[in-house]
């Protein structure tokens, strides 16, 4: 008998008994039942998912809310799902140059073979190493999460992290776009049914759920195996959905070994173009013990280039797959990509259009020139300038990454800096990261921080310069984080605290600082932070600011109850100052966003716990279209996510090139 899955029956027994309202109580529960079973071995506390599947179906929609967890992951409205590229060298690598001074990570570097800028050590770097940097094994496990945690994520958004990812070879962004909404599309076909309905059957027998002690390992490698066998087959073809389901019925899955050894032959004797699909469905992870015998940077292309041979049997396009996911049930409403400025210019954002991207984050890391040469990020500002007009004028919505305690820099220059942002009509970012510098081993700058030319911001320092910056973001700018997510034991200096967020904000609340961003006037983190209010719709109002932004001009229309602070949604429009497409005419008006918030609400259905699809989209679009026509333009051109489409399709929006457009 499975003895943790007792465990988690007790628990749920005790739960009916008590009926406990908060995760403190939750854990007391658990921890007294634990306690029963110490001199069984048994030691792990069970998670909330664990509990959660090993229970009925009528207990699971019963203390759903209580076994759900992490509600700020949805609270904007859509699941953002992290995935990481794989290992490459940096632009600056291959010119010979080398890393920028504050930069870990990269193919052979001090935290192993891990993505540039990062240590091997993030939620998401580990994620991707544990799935073989595979999107389509991230994305099936970041899916599997969101169920785990009591949450339907319809509505996805995907962050492509990872180095320079618009500096990888085209086919290798094709690749993994595809595979990433291909997973998208065979988790909906798997486990829901046409009306939305979660088989939790399939799910629990495919995930292997509950769980059993120790074998966590052997679980995910079974998972592995069989998503590996489904990865590139058609799921549309019925006979072959119905030998998966068959498949997935089976507990036991047989890893194909023949196929395996065949394929590794293959590779060994230089004839990968010979392998053959059913082998490939099993050899992709074996590449990663080829021995290159080359430097580390040489073997990371070297990798990505003989994965692309490895899938080049496979025929379905990224374009059909993009059309198959506008009317999936998980839908792809947004897609990030970051990059540097000098990968951001027209080349790179229009190859970001066909990949479907609607975001770009830009690491533009400071105002001054002479910071940007001292950290070798070799790019400049007019660099950074010239990107951030491009992606605007292409529809891109802009999230600049600024750092703080870069060398060269004082707690003046930082607050010049971040304040120029927003008063500099060639920055205003629609959203910003701010990133402390942090002192990180194998990299130029702990080298001076050893020899003692460098000395990093501290925790306070950090806190009190981003507390100030709050003081100059304007409504219609986001900020998105305030440091890396980069685990402080990895770091030998700077930022020692992993919650500056609520570091800074009782500084804020010290020195009377309230700050005006999205983030901290949305509905759903207000809601979340004030649970006895109560929503009165009538107080909604709609509000245009206006502002002149990278030589164009930009309305930010938003729908808001101006009593309490509260922002349910918001739509940028923008008149652009290029006309960079042929989609994009001198007479057409652009909405880069147009966003809802509140908890997410499943597709085409109301929630009492949610604001969406209550026409408040439909309302700031009507407004958008209104104050284009105004101004005498006659065609609406929208950067859609793929799985957004549909929406725009309802208000009489057509497909034309990579835009929804529609005559005004």
């Amino acid at each position: 008998m499975n003895n943790f899955k007792h465990v988690c029956v007790e628990i749920l027994n005790e739960i009916k008994k008590n009926n406990p309202k908060t995760q403190h109580q939750l854990n007391q529960i658990k921890l007294k039942i634990l306690n029963k079973y110490k001199t069984n071995g048994i030691k792990q506390i069970p998670k909330n998912a664990d509990i959660y599947f090993a229970t009925s179906e009528e207990d699971r929609q019963k203390f759903k809310k209580l076994l759900s967890l992490k509600p700020v992951r949805t609270i904007s409205g859509v699941a953002p799902i992290a995935i990481m590229s794989e290992p490459y060298p940096c632009p600056h690598t291959i010119k010979g140059i080398g890393p920028c001074t504050y930069c870990p990570g990269g193919p052979g570097s001090i935290f192993g073979d891990v993505p540039q800028s990062y240590t091997g050590k993030e939620p998401s770097t580990r994620r991707a190493i544990r799935n073989n940097y595979d999107p389509y094994l991230i994305v099936f496990n970041r899916l599997e999460h969101y169920i785990a945690m009591g949450k339907i994520p319809d509505k996805a958004e995907i962050i492509i992290q990872g180095g320079t990812f618009t500096f990888f070879p085209k086919a290798y962004q094709e690749y993994f776009v595809k595979y990433s909404l291909k997973a998208m599309n065979d988790f909906s076909k798997v486990f829901f049914d046409r009306n939305g309905n979660l088989n939790i059957f399939k799910f629990k027998n495919f995930f292997e759920l509950p769980r059993i002690l120790n074998e966590e390992d052997n679980r995910i490698k079974k998972i592995q195996q069989k998503l590996l066998y489904i990865k590139n087959l058609d799921l549309n073809d019925l006979k072959v959905k119905k030998k998966i389901e068959e498949l997935f019925l089976e507990n036991d899955y047989i890893f194909d070994l023949n196929n395996k050894n065949n394929a590794i032959g293959k590779i060994e004797n230089n004839n990968i173009n010979e392998i053959t699909v059913s082998e490939q469905n099993t050899t992709l992870k074996i590449i990663e013990n080829i021995n290159l015998n080359e430097n580390p940077n040489v073997s990371a292309i070297k990798k990505i280039q003989q994965k692309l041979k490895l899938e080049n049997n496979q025929n379905i396009s990224l374009k059909q797959i993009q059309k198959e996911n506008e009317t999936s049930f998980i839908r792809c409403v947004g897609l990030t990509i970051e990059t540097k400025s000098d990968f951001g210019k027209l080349y790179h954002g229009n190859l970001m259009l066909e990949l479907g991207c609607t975001r770009v984050e830009i690491g533009i890391q400071s105002i001054y020139d002479k910071v940007l040469e001292a950290t070798n990020r070799d790019n400049t500002v007019t660099d950074n300038i010239e990107s951030i007009r491009i992606l605007k004028d292409l529809g891109f919505k802009i999230n600049c990454h600024y750092m703080p305690g870069l060398p060269l820099t004082t707690k003046e220059m930082d607050l010049h800096g971040l304040s120029q942002l927003f008063e500099n009509p060639d920055y205003k970012p629609d959203m910003l990261k701010i990133y402390p510098c942090m002192v990180m081993e194998g990299t130029k700058l702990y080298e001076d921080w050893r020899a003692g030319k460098f000395k990093p911001l501290t925790t306070k320092e950090a806190a009190e310069i981003i507390a100030e910056t709050k003081l100059y973001v304007p409504k219609w700018c986001r900020i998105m984080r305030v440091q890396r997510d980069i685990p402080t034991f990895a770091t030998a200096s700077g930022v020692d605290r992993t919650n500056l967020r609520q570091y800074v904000e009782e500084i804020c609340k010290e020195k009377g600082i309230k700050c005006k961003c999205i983030r901290c006037r949305e509905a759903g983190f207000y809601i979340k932070n004030n649970k006895n209010i109560k929503i009165n719709f009538n107080n909604i109002q709609t509000t245009i600011t206006e502002y002149e932004a990278s030589k164009g001009k930009e309305f930010f229309i938003s729908a808001e109850d101006l009593q309490n602070d509260i922002l349910f949604g918001f739509c940028r429009l923008r008149f652009p100052s290029q006309f960079l497409r042929q989609e994009i005419t001198k007479d057409s008006a652009l909405i880069r966003e147009l966003h809802v918030f509140s908890a997410a609400a499943q597709i085409g259905k109301k929630s009492e716990d949610s604001f969406q699809h209550r026409g408040i989209g439909k309302n700031l679009l009507a407004k958008a279209e209104e104050i284009a026509k105004q101004n005498g333009k006659d065609k609406m051109v929208v950067i859609s996510g793929i799985g957004a489409r549909e929406y725009f399709r309802k208000f009489g929006y057509e497909l034309e090139g990579v835009y929804m457009v529609k005559s005004l």
